[in-house]
């Protein structure tokens, strides 16, 4: 799977899995961007977090 190499990356730089909520709310290029800016931004990929921003 195309999500391996940034989620493998993701697990060795902070020790878990990216929180995925659900795939379908992004094509793959997207997820696999957006996994390898938070590790960039040294900061965990969380989707969760996108989701209390929105209802504030």
């Amino acid at each position: 799977m195309i999500l391996k190499i940034p989620i493998e990356e993701h697990k060795e730089k902070f020790g878990k899995e990216p929180v995925i909520i659900d795939l379908d709310l992004h094509d793959t290029e997207t997820l696999i961007a957006l996994i390898m800016k938070a590790i960039a931004e040294n900061k965990p990929y969380d989707e969760s977090e996108q989701l209390i921003e929105e209802e504030k």
